[in-house]
């Protein structure tokens, strides 16, 4: 297996293949038409790549799974309508442009109850990026290996994992559980009811607005933190680490920071404190912002 670069790129032209009767094999309609996979590219050195996109509906009725295949993501999107719209970009390589191009058209989704993944060649290079466009509310459990997962605008309650890949949470809300192992976990917002940890992987929290309204917990196992917190914030914050952590802080409340039972702490924001973060093993960095 050759090594893979994946990148996101502003715009990218793909190659859509047909089909003939426009369904999956299992009832559900597939739609072809879908612009989603502009920020996706896949490079394998020395061969020629090809795409493919693959579009299907789910009814919002119940949990979904989503698993994309080995090398793949999944990105979770805030979306309209009463059902979940998936796109899978697909990427394939090969000795010539044609070959790669077959092999791209030989993948489908695969499907079994709410299971959403992907099958395709037993040979060569491939990998799948799946984009769900969800409605509010949503429940979605979604898992990678060797893939990002990106979780943007959605609210409701979704479990992501992802093993050997990073996980971002942007502008999402509701309850969100997050594990990364060998990867990082970004977190970006002001709201929900996070449970957030990675081992072996940093933890990045960028807090907007000027409260936290909900809970959010953020543990990191041998990686170091990145805190920002506005000025003026009014939930408190606690972000704490073991006594033997560098840290740099650049906020005004770090000059009162704690030792508590040979942990380091230190406590921002004003009120009840609705935002703990902390690492066993790994540097802090501080910063204020503005709103």
């Amino acid at each position: 297996m050759h090594r893979l670069a994946f990148a996101l790129l502003s715009s990218i032209a793909f190659v859509t293949p047909a089909v003939p009767d426009g369904r999956d094999g299992q009832g559900r309609t597939v739609d072809l038409e879908a612009a989603d996979c502009s920020r996706n590219h896949s490079i394998w050195t020395g061969y020629e790549t090809a795409y493919a996109v693959r579009r299907m509906s789910v009814p919002a009725a119940g949990r979904l799974d989503v698993r994309p295949p080995s090398n793949g993501g999944a990105r979770i999107e805030r979306g309209g309508g009463r059902e979940y719209s998936i796109t899978a970009c697909i990427a394939a390589s090969g000795s010539t442009f044609a070959e790669a191009q077959q092999r791209a058209d030989e993948v489908r989704f695969a499907v079994s109850g709410r299971r959403i993944s992907a099958d395709g060649p037993s040979s060569g290079n491939w990998n799948v990026q799946f984009v769900v466009q969800a409605p509010d509310n949503v429940d979605i459990s979604v898992e990678t290996s060797n893939g990002p997962i990106g979780i943007d605008g959605v609210s409701g309650r979704i479990d992501a994992r992802a093993a050997n890949g990073p996980i971002g949470i942007d502008d999402a809300s509701g309850d969100i559980t997050a594990r990364a192992q060998n990867g990082p976990i970004s977190v970006r917002g002001r709201r929900g009811r996070f449970d957030v940890e990675t081992a072996n992987g940093p933890i990045s929290v960028e807090l907007s607005g000027s409260r936290w309204d909900g809970r959010l917990d953020a543990r990191a196992h041998n990686g170091p933190l990145s805190v920002r917190v506005p000025r003026g914030y009014q939930s408190g914050v606690e972000v704490s680490s073991s006594r033997h952590s560098p840290w740099n802080c650049r906020a005004g409340a770090c000059r009162d920071r704690d030792i508590d039972d040979g942990a380091r702490i230190v406590r921002l924001g004003t009120g009840q404190t609705t935002v703990t973060i902390s690492t066993v093993n790994g540097p802090v960095t501080i910063n204020e912002s503005n709103w």
